[in-house]
């Protein structure tokens, strides 16, 4: 995980955006770093704006989108959800979901 993971992260950096993702995650999660390195192979091809929080230190953001577990990738537009995943399954899988 980056330094992110060790403090608190502004989730809203790409809300004017018509497009923007959020991977919410905790750091002792397996699945939450394997499913990271297909996001970020998947991003390195679709370029879009990437806020990666972890969710230990963002109570408030799980109980306002009432995320019911890690790890979770949220496509948003403007401020507003547009799809969520939980298994993100494959590369090719996220590419074809977050075009």
């Amino acid at each position: 995980m980056n330094v992110a993971s060790q403090q608190r992260v502004d989730v809203r950096e790409h809300i004017d955006k018509d497009k923007y993702l959020i991977f919410g995650y905790t750091p002792t999660c397996g699945t939450c770093k394997m499913s990271e390195r297909m996001l970020d192979i998947a991003n390195d091809i679709l370029k879009l704006p990437i806020t990666k929080i972890d969710l230990n230190l963002h109570p408030d953001f799980s109980q306002e989108y009432e995320i019911q577990s890690v790890p979770i990738l949220m496509v948003m537009s403007k401020g507003q959800e547009q799809k969520r995943f939980y298994a993100f399954r494959s590369v090719p899988y996220l590419l074809e979901n977050l075009k």
